[in-house]
């Protein structure tokens, strides 16, 4: 499928590139770690391998400085050195920061069967996730006959501006970090803000009135989606759940009067499926 991307940051970005003027200046913010992190947000599911010229020109990090970076994350098990190409490719290391996240979040193992049965029934995608700089990133999906993309996976990335469950997931933070977030979304494409701007508004208003806002084909040609926003009990972390799928499958009246609502449910039972545990306290 052609995908038609006018922002820049489509793909979310790079963490460092993501950040607001006020952290990049603040003194807490090290640049260094964020560089390293820019490093391995650069793979993608399709380009298992990256040199340090092709890593430098992602991340807009000097060659030399990546060559740094890329030796030490090799020599922390975060990445593999592949000689025979001369290239990266992430190691197992990454997977015990993601399993981590996974293992104190219990959301998705409840999502699991209600996400399946919803694929099963509708014949796409559907999918939870949760927000990473300028992207939303897969953390459970299960896919039905129809779903169009056979490549998903736990981790895969969509862009939070031109996306069903991006939009949702914007609705869905508390207003401070919503506004912080516009902010990057801002300096990240400033040429096409006020078309991105009336985007997610559009979005936001269609969640208040029905709890779901729609994607028609804008992210990829010929494909549909709804996305619902999740907070989770413990009220730091703004997730979002989405369904998608070829438009002649799922239409935009099956959308408005079927699997929109549908989601809307699985988050009203997700919700109430959580234990409201208590956040740690600070200090």
């Amino acid at each position: 499928m052609r995908r038609r991307h006018k922002a820049k940051a489509a793909g979310g970005g790079s963490a460092a590139s993501g950040k607001t003027g006020r952290k990049k200046t603040d003194p807490r913010f090290n640049t260094a770690l964020a560089r390293g992190l820019d490093i391995l947000r650069s793979f993608r599911q399709s380009e298992t391998y990256l040199g340090n010229a092709e890593l430098a020109q992602r991340t807009g990090v000097p060659k030399a400085t990546v060559s740094r970076l890329t030796f030490t994350l090799s020599e922390l098990g975060y990445l593999k050195y592949l000689e025979d190409i001369g290239k990266y490719e992430l190691a197992p290391g990454v997977l015990s920061l993601g399993f981590a996240v996974l293992a104190n979040t219990e959301i998705h193992v409840l999502a699991r069967p209600l996400l399946q049965e919803l694929a099963r029934e509708s014949g796409g995608t559907a999918a939870l996730g949760s927000r990473d700089g300028l992207s939303m990133v897969y953390m459970e999906y299960a896919r039905g006959e129809a779903a169009v993309y056979r490549n998903v996976s736990i981790g895969m990335r969509i862009p939070i501006i031109s996306t069903s469950m991006g939009w949702a997931c914007l609705h869905g933070m508390p207003a401070v970090e919503r506004a912080a977030v516009l902010d990057q979304i801002r300096e990240a494409n400033p040429v096409d803000w006020p078309r991105i701007q009336r985007r997610i508004q559009r979005a936001s208003r269609d969640v208040h009135e029905q709890g779901f806002c729609l994607g028609l084909g804008e992210y990829t040609q010929g494909i549909n989606s709804a996305g619902v926003p999740l907070l989770h009990p413990n009220g730091a972390t703004t997730l979002a759940l989405n369904l998608t799928g070829p438009m002649f499958v799922l239409t935009k009246e099956k959308l408005e009067q079927t699997w929109g609502p549908r989601l809307v449910d699985i988050a009203r039972r997700l919700r109430g499926e959580l234990p409201h545990g208590s956040r740690p306290a600070s200090g």
